[in-house]
């Protein structure tokens, strides 16, 4: 049986949200009802960045996740929500839009791993968001992202 999801957002003008009008389209296992939720779960993920919602932070993270990179020089960060707001909400407005796009989700019982890969809109630049994800009591929550480029 095929589900179709519809994601409707509106959008600043700012970036376009992952979407997908089938499963199908994203790589990965495990049940439906899993991955649609963590879908879900990525689509106000990305509400923080493409339109400054603060709000999506609480809707998307665990309040204990970590964000992880490294610096320009090798060295590993680990950011939490609130620095990592402090830079998301710097970002000018009159950015050209980026669009995001899930690739990959795969689910195990309480457990979830996801890839968003992100293409600016400016220069076309791409960079990869790698997540780990658990089914909590309120459901899907990021409770790790690890980002491809060093901050």
């Amino acid at each position: 049986m095929k589900y179709w999801i519809v994601v409707i957002f509106f959008l600043s003008g700012f970036s376009q949200p992952a979407t997908a009008n089938d499963l199908a389209d994203i790589m990965g296992s495990g049940p439906e009802s899993d991955r649609i939720a963590v879908l879900q779960t990525l689509n106000t993920y990305l509400l923080v960045t493409d339109e400054k919602d603060h709000s999506a932070i609480k809707e998307s993270f665990h309040p204990t996740a970590l964000l992880m990179s490294v610096s320009s020089k090798g060295a590993l960060r680990s950011l939490t929500q609130d620095f990592w707001w402090e830079r998301v909400s710097q970002i000018p407005e009159d950015q050209p839009s980026r669009t995001s796009r899930v690739l990959i989700i795969d689910v195990s019982g309480h457990a979830a791993i996801a890839r968003i890969d992100i293409t600016n809109g400016g220069d076309g630049t791409t960079s990869t968001d790698y997540f780990n994800l658990q089914k909590t009591s309120v459901g899907w929550r990021i409770v790790n992202k690890t980002l491809s480029q060093p901050i």
